[in-house]
């Protein structure tokens, strides 16, 4: 690898690439990283610490600042209490869940013309809370982060359900359960319509467990807009974009050893090898006999030796 200071700036050279390889690493030296990749995330760091008030439109905001340096989190959401608003002011005293989660779809779907995405399902703005708002498309699972954040402003208590290909949310418990699809303008379902959505999906019939059906928590529902990022992102070989969502899935779970090495050789890939050194290491020490140890551990030998020629 080169070893002038000039080669630590990232190979693409527009100015949102420098921007986000500034805020990522900050860095004094090729070899370390000084500054902690979630200063800026003050509400996924509360997630870290299992803090019950870490608000996830507020995340998915953050989230969204690693891609878009420039984003205020304070105009989205001031865009959201006014939709909240919305609907408060059309739903009389004492409403019930399904006549609030009416006035919400009216206000998404009818009046706002919210939808999912389904020409273009792919492309990584649907998955960017910001870009949800400014469009006004979306896939499941940011439609119903925006969905939940009026619905819990307007007193409801909202849970992800976190199905396999797709996502919804659910309100109640019991036989009283609804569960809301935001990607289908919000149809209301009972748990035969969930299977028979899901069916559609997958092109074959399903029976939903208890578990599949059952509340996730906001952990789980970050995970898994991250890991579509991330798939999104190495699909299209943008490791740069790539690694602020890795960082953040590793440390989401920290203790598993795919998020280690995998963050690890996103660090290689944008010529951090300093960085990738520790998520290396984690990844040998917890799978010695994975297979493809023997080549990570070149890998981690090769950045070791990188490291020691800048020391």
């Amino acid at each position: 690898m080169p070893t002038s200071d000039d080669s630590r700036l990232p190979r693409a050279t527009n100015m949102r690439t420098l921007i986000l390889y500034v805020r990522n690493f900050m860095p004094s030296s090729r070899g370390n990283r000084v500054r902690s990749p979630f200063a800026q995330s003050p509400e996924f760091l509360k997630l870290l610490q299992s803090d019950p008030t870490a608000d996830l439109s507020r995340i998915a905001l953050e989230i969204a600042c690693d891609e878009y340096p420039d984003l205020d989190p304070e105009a989205y959401l001031r865009k959201i209490v006014a939709l909240a608003d919305r609907v408060r002011d059309r739903c009389p005293s004492g409403a019930g869940p399904r006549q609030v989660l009416g006035q919400v779809n009216w206000v998404l779907f009818v009046e706002e013309g919210f939808q999912g995405n389904t020409e273009d399902y792919g492309d990584p703005r649907n998955s960017y809370l910001n870009e949800v708002i400014d469009r006004r498309m979306g896939i499941p699972i940011s439609l119903s982060v925006l969905y939940r954040a009026l619905a819990v402003r307007l007193g409801l208590e909202v849970s992800g359900v976190n199905l396999p290909a797709h996502f919804m949310l659910r309100v109640g418990s019991g036989v009283s359960t609804i569960f809301i699809d935001p990607f289908h303008a919000g149809a209301l379902l009972d748990r035969t319509g969930c299977e028979g959505c899901i069916s559609k999906v997958i092109g074959q019939p399903v029976a939903l467990s208890d578990l599949q059906l059952a509340p996730c928590s906001v952990t789980q529902i970050v995970t898994r807009m991250l890991r579509n990022l991330k798939a999104i992102y190495l699909q299209r070989n943008d490791f740069m974009i790539a690694l602020p969502v890795q960082r953040r899935l590793a440390a989401l779970d920290p203790v598993e050893p795919h998020e280690q090495r995998d963050l690890g050789m996103l660090c290689l890939q944008v010529d951090r090898p300093g960085d990738a050194l520790g998520p290396l290491e984690a990844y040998l020490k917890a799978r010695p006999d994975a297979d493809d140890a023997d080549a990570v551990g070149s890998l981690l030998r090769a950045a070791r030796r990188e490291v020691a020629r800048w020391n």
